[in-house]
């Protein structure tokens, strides 16, 4: 890991253990309080919107990626400091885009264009400290894998429609995220709460085979010749998204009702 890498990736940690401290913290004095956790989702889902910026060796190479990111969290202790995250997100960090004819006697009377995609795909499982409240900051870390890969495929010029995709390259490599944000809560439908989520997260895939712009080489025989990067691949990620809370808690605390004398 570079140098960088290290520095990020240890302020992320004492990040999240000042962070999952604050939210032990809180989550027992809710419990000592016996605040009413009614409403208090069992679940969230997580859909956002990514952006990365590579760093290290793999950001003197790749200028920058986005995507989307999908996920679920499910709440482990009663208040919801403690949940176990499941997510995954696509990236696209390089893109290529060719016209193409084809050889008479159609010609260029049907074009096409040849597009060559650079991709990561990436998923982990892990835990999440959150301080429950309309306003929840938050951190976590997970472990999982993520895909390198580069392929190409022919569309139409007005249909799009993707056609003959050729994958060129590939890696999956082990991989691990940590990262922190803050959840704000505006709005509610009939499943739960809805939260607006914003975030910053650490990738660090290690060291990954893959290829970018250029790295493919095209032959007037027709034939390609590749030219892989050995590097690590660690970038940090912006994250912009919304969350949707579902199956709510009742208070499970019950009342007891006064007892009244029988009359004789």
């Amino acid at each position: 890991m570079t140098t960088t890498g290290w520095r990020v990736s240890t302020g992320m940690l004492l990040l999240a253990a000042v962070t999952m401290g604050s939210a032990v913290d809180a989550a027992a004095q809710d419990w000592r309080g016996s605040r009413d956790n009614s409403g208090t989702p069992r679940g969230w889902v997580d859909v956002s919107l990514v952006g990365a910026d590579p760093i290290g060796d793999f950001g003197d190479l790749v200028d920058g990626g986005f995507g989307a990111n999908v996920g679920g969290r499910f709440a482990i202790d009663r208040a919801g400091a403690l949940s176990l995250r499941l997510d995954g997100g696509f990236m696209v960090y390089g893109h290529e885009r060719t016209s193409l004819c084809f050889p008479p006697p159609i010609g260029c009377r049907i074009g096409a264009d040849l597009t060559t995609t650079n991709h990561i795909g990436y998923v982990g499982v892990g835990p999440e400290f959150a301080i429950p409240g309309s306003v929840s900051p938050y951190v976590f870390g997970t472990v999982g894998f993520s895909y390198f890969g580069t392929s190409s495929s022919i569309s139409g010029l007005n249909d799009g429609e993707e056609l003959f995709n050729t994958r060129h390259y590939s890696d999956f490599v082990t991989a691990t995220r940590v990262g922190g944000g803050i959840r704000t809560r505006v709005g509610s439908t009939d499943a739960g709460p809805v939260a607006f989520d914003i975030g910053v997260e650490y990738h660090r895939n290690g060291v990954a085979e893959y290829l970018r712009e250029g790295d493919i080489l095209d032959h007037p025989d027709g034939s390609i010749t590749l030219f892989p990067n050995r590097t690590e691949a660690n970038m940090l990620v912006l994250r912009l998204g919304v969350s949707f809370g579902f199956g709510g808690r009742s208070d499970d605390r019950r009342q007891e009702r006064p007892r009244g004398r029988r009359g004789r």
